[in-house]
């Protein structure tokens, strides 16, 4: 008889999303997934662990901008050096106070000692303006409420405008995501179609005269 032991890692379960949370991620995703479009070796990662020296943290949006294995041979973990270098970039969404609290605290410190360049804390409470909080913890900064976060990791500006995100590339150009892109390109050729139902209105009326 043979015997076969099966290791194990027990992972701490994640709290579950609120929709507000979840939609407010969603559109951040979208649009880093547009930003880096064009880099063929960049990695946007939404909730994964990722572990450094023994801790581990599941940012809400994580873009490793080189390096990073493919994700069919990552897991639930990615470990800081041996899967891949760390992130450019982190985004957290913070929906309360607590989130908000841990987002600038603890999850800040981690996030900087496992080489993390960029952070940027999204405060999205529900029914109040948006906030944004950043620092490059690469140069041993901490949170600070912004009225706009330059992040030179992504060449990008980003600014809260009500409830709204808007990010802006090096040129001042809006970067949109796809889905609302691919929306003001079916609203313009709606548009375009109505002018030229009309116009072939008034030449057929033309002729009859």
């Amino acid at each position: 008889m043979v015997n076969t032991a099966v290791v194990t890692e027990v992972l701490e379960e994640k709290m579950p999303e609120s929709p507000w949370h979840s939609y407010n991620v969603g559109l951040i995703e979208d649009l880093l997934n547009e930003i880096v479009s064009q880099s063929p070796d960049a990695f946007v990662f939404r909730d994964i662990f990722f572990q450094f020296s023994g801790k581990r943290y599941a940012p809400d949006i994580a873009v490793v901008l080189q390096g990073a294995p493919p994700f069919k041979e990552i897991g639930l973990v990615y470990r800081v050096p041996e899967d891949g270098p760390a992130p450019d970039a982190i985004v957290e969404v913070a929906v309360s106070s607590k989130s908000l609290g841990d987002a600038l605290s603890e999850k800040a410190d981690f996030y900087g000692s496992m080489g993390v360049k960029d952070y940027l804390v999204v405060e999205a409470f529900p029914d109040k303006p948006m906030r944004l909080w950043f620092c490059r913890l690469e140069k041993g900064e901490s949170p600070t409420k912004v009225s706009e976060a330059k992040l030179e990791t992504l060449k990008i500006t980003v600014k809260a405008e009500g409830q709204k995100l808007r990010v802006f590339d090096e040129k001042g150009q809006e970067i949109l995501p796809m889905q609302e892109q691919v929306k003001m390109l079916r609203e313009r050729v709606a548009i375009l179609e109505a002018e030229l139902q009309k116009m072939r209105k008034e030449q057929l009326e033309q002729g009859k005269d």
